[in-house]
């Protein structure tokens, strides 16, 4: 293998760490898995390995001790942005340069395609930054879409002021802590709270759960310049019942655990306009019954990239690995219009691989039980797992 196009973390059972991951040639088999090799790209670049010094240093504190710091620290997808910005490295150039021989012996990418657990390596989400926002109505169909939804203007008056004026989008945050991102595989959060019982006009409204429904797009990630070098896919999950209710619960909808899902892995490119890739998104239920499909194509973004981030960072410093989803063109309605647990999102772009998630209610917040033990999460805490876990450095 030589020429790197993808980048990645995965979680290392050995090792008991998230480690750093390049591939080339990603396609997908007729088992839906993901193919091509994958290395291990832990002892390519001297990165700072923050996360195992701090092991080091504070291995036989408590967990409830030190998790607000361990937690924080960057891992190696970060890391390597951080190197890269450090070093006046292009990431792209740079991977293309790699081959096999670079990082431990080759693996079957399948192998990682599997479903999250501790004990057996896996495809984590392949960049946990310390901050995601999101751009919201950048595509036609979903400021129509609200527009029903929310029976207002707001929707269509932001789409006009990107498309048609080139002025301000709509940007809100997704994540600023590990327990927002989800990887391959995971499950996206469900809320459990319900809608209020009085309509705007006064009226009574029937209750219902809160939920989330589901957004698949694009999700751009950048240096700290704004330069895009990347891009994943990802599901910015939402709960919109609470959106359509009223705007002030806009950042009650997008930002909540288990809320922004990302994977499998991050195509490297240059482009910063728009990459042009078609999507497709399909939704099953538990039993493995189609409830759902739609294509679309990034294309369809009202504006390019480059100009929204620079939006984003007008008011605001960037961070080495920000990422940002950029929109969605499909609103599912009807069976999967709030999608319940067990059921199955698989987004698809060509470049990038298919992306694969389930889903799950949020469960309830507990405190830590023990020395080193928090229950009930949604999906693997991996700063935890490697906190308590032996580490081997090779």
């Amino acid at each position: 293998m030589s020429g790197l196009t993808h980048v990645g973390q995965y979680w290392s059972s050995t090792h008991c760490e998230i480690r750093l991951l390049g591939c080339a040639d990603v396609g997908v088999g007729p088992d839906g898995r993901l193919v091509g090799s994958a290395v291990d790209l832990d002892r390519v670049l001297p990165l700072p390995d923050f996360r195992r010094q701090f092991r080091a240093a504070f291995g036989g504190r408590r967990w409830s001790e030190v998790s607000w710091a361990y937690s924080a620290l960057p891992t190696p997808s970060v890391e390597l942005v951080e190197y890269a910005e450090s070093s006046g490295l292009d990431l792209v150039a740079w991977a293309r340069g790699l081959s096999a021989a670079s990082g431990a012996p080759a693996r079957a990418l399948a192998e990682l395609d599997v479903t999250p657990d501790a004990a057996v390596d896996h495809l984590v989400a392949p960049i946990i930054p310390r901050r995601a926002q999101g751009f919201g109505v950048t595509y036609l169909n979903s400021a129509l879409e609200r527009e029903t939804e929310g029976r207002r203007g707001d929707y269509a008056y932001v789409y006009r002021a990107v498309k048609e004026r080139s002025e301000r989008p709509e940007i809100f945050l997704k994540g600023t802590s590990s327990e927002h991102f989800v990887g391959p595989r995971g499950r996206m959060g469900l809320r459990r709270d319900l809608t209020n019982s009085e309509a705007l006009d006064g009226t009574a409204s029937e209750r219902v759960v809160v939920a989330a429904g589901i957004e698949p797009e694009l999700a751009a990630v950048v240096y700290s310049s704004g330069k895009i070098w990347g891009y994943t896919l990802a599901n910015d999950v939402s709960g919109n019942r609470l959106e359509n209710e009223t705007l002030l619960y806009l950042a009650q909808a997008k930002h909540f655990t288990g809320s922004l899902v990302l994977g499998p892995l991050i195509w490297l490119s240059e482009e910063q306009g728009n990459p042009d890739l078609d999507l497709r998104v399909r939704v099953f239920a538990a039993d493995g019954e189609q409830l759902f499909e739609h294509e679309t194509n990034t294309s369809r973004i009202s504006a390019r990239l480059e100009k929204l981030v620079e939006w984003a960072g007008s008011h605001v410093r960037l961070q080495p690995g920000e990422v940002f989803s950029t929109g969605t063109d499909c609103v599912p309605d009807g069976a999967v219009k709030v999608l319940q647990p067990g059921h199955e999102v698989e987004i698809a772009a060509p470049k990038i691989g298919v992306l694969r998630h389930g889903a799950a209610v949020i469960p309830e917040v507990e405190p830590l039980q023990g020395e080193n033990h928090r229950i009930n999460e949604l999906n693997p805490n991996y700063s935890h797992l490697e906190f308590a876990g032996k580490n081997t450095r090779d």
